[in-house]
């Protein structure tokens, strides 16, 4: 307002603005709206704010932001509480989608005994590929050459041979190191330049092919249009494949996806195609944890729980506002 219009407003003025606006903001209507949309879908996380705990939880259905309850730690009975408020509420869930964390599959066991846990996809994808790419910089290590110490005098040709192999083997590994990611990128988007330099890459060890047989294969096992019979076929092929096992990074991945993390991955299978996208990550909730973050560090230093409960309300309703007027452009 000073820079735009030259007006500049006392902190007292701005905060009871910020104080009408969280009067305007009407919870059982909020409440009542939200749950007349529900799909039958949530995403729980949770966001640390110095010592205080954010619990957070959204319809990536229906893309409206749920509820939430600051805490003081998060632990499994502020969940529990908070999933507990959830269902006094009105809301029964019949898929829950979640990190990780230990503490969602104890909550949900006891609050909703009946709702399928699903696992965020994304999270454990992103957990496997760090393992292939740990076992490419490994491949990297042993194809970087040691540097050779510089005699005095004129090298010889053998010795200029040997630099220049040296050279040589030394820009593989830089070019290993720069398109890494190519290892564990989906084959759908990437270029034609990225395919090229992956068969180049896959080239220089039977270990990287073997890393690139492995993500395609992580990849097939995820898709969207499969079935879960025919998810559970791959699965069990990738468990038995030897090359698979023989390698100590993949070895583990695999026990990453064990049989127990594989039932919570696919429930997403069972539901309609058009919701997989939606339903089978915590995106969701996850894209409001970053922009309430990003409120937190460069809009507003949060320090009271007040401050923060009515931060999180005024967004809430910042949120629904966008979507109405989305929904109805001539009537904003």
């Amino acid at each position: 307002m000073e820079r735009d219009f030259l007006i500049k407003l006392s902190s007292g003025y701005i905060y009871a603005a910020l104080e009408h606006a969280v009067r305007q903001l009407d919870g059982d209507k909020f409440r009542k709206s939200v749950l007349s949309q529900f799909s039958g879908v949530l995403c729980i996380d949770e966001i640390h704010l110095g010592r205080r705990v954010l619990l957070l939880a959204s319809d990536p259905i229906a893309d409206n932001p749920v509820a939430c309850a600051l805490v003081s730690k998060n632990d499994a009975a502020h969940m529990v509480r908070f999933m507990r408020n959830l269902g006094n509420h009105g809301f029964s869930p019949r898929t829950v989608v979640s990190d990780r964390s230990h503490l969602y599959p104890a909550a949900l066991e006891t609050v909703w005994p009946d709702a399928k846990h699903q696992l965020c996809v994304f999270h454990v994808i992103a957990e496997v590929n760090k393992l292939v790419l740990d076992a490419a910089r490994t491949v990297r290590r042993e194809l970087k050459p040691k540097r050779i110490k510089k005699g005095r005098g004129r090298p010889s040709r053998k010795q200029q041979a040997r630099a220049r192999k040296l050279k040589a083997e030394r820009a593989k590994a830089e070019k290993l190191f720069r398109h890494r990611h190519t290892l564990v990128r989906r084959r759908s988007k990437m270029t034609s330049r990225q395919m090229t330099i992956l068969d180049e890459l896959t080239s220089l060890s039977p270990v990287l092919k073997t890393l690139r047989d492995f993500s395609d294969d992580m990849h097939e096992l995820f898709s969207l249009r499969r079935t879960k019979k025919q998810a559970w076929k791959i699965w069990r092929r990738m468990r038995r494949c030897a090359k698979y096992l023989a390698a100590p990074s993949l070895a583990t991945a695999l026990d990453v996806l064990s049989k127990a993390t594989m039932e919570k991955l696919l429930v997403y299978l069972g539901t309609p195609l058009s919701e997989r996208t939606k339903s089978r990550t915590n995106n969701h909730v996850e894209r409001c944890n970053r922009k309430l973050r990003y409120l937190e560090k460069v809009r507003y230093k949060w320090r009271r729980s007040r401050t923060i409960i009515r931060h999180v309300l005024l967004q809430f309703q910042n949120w629904l506002r966008t979507k109405q007027i989305a929904a109805n452009p001539a009537h904003p």
